[in-house]
């Protein structure tokens, strides 16, 4: 049966990530448009500490394919 698998991960604006991930260079404000052109999902858990505002929900869309 074919289907479309996700791939991704809990988050994505981790500095620890730098440089086996993300380049040593990259800017937090990059780090979602960089990680989204390499998975096709991302688990956003920070609805469980507060909801994103529009503006932000906005910049993510933006970031992403």
């Amino acid at each position: 049966m074919p289907g479309k698998l996700f791939v991704g991960t809990s988050g994505f604006a981790y500095k620890e990530w730098k440089p086996e991930f993300y380049p040593a260079d990259v800017k937090p404000a990059d780090m979602l448009s960089f990680y989204s052109r390499r998975f096709n999902s991302v688990e956003i858990n920070n609805t469980f500490y507060r909801m994103p505002t529009e503006k932000v929900l906005a910049q993510w869309a933006e970031q992403t394919p």
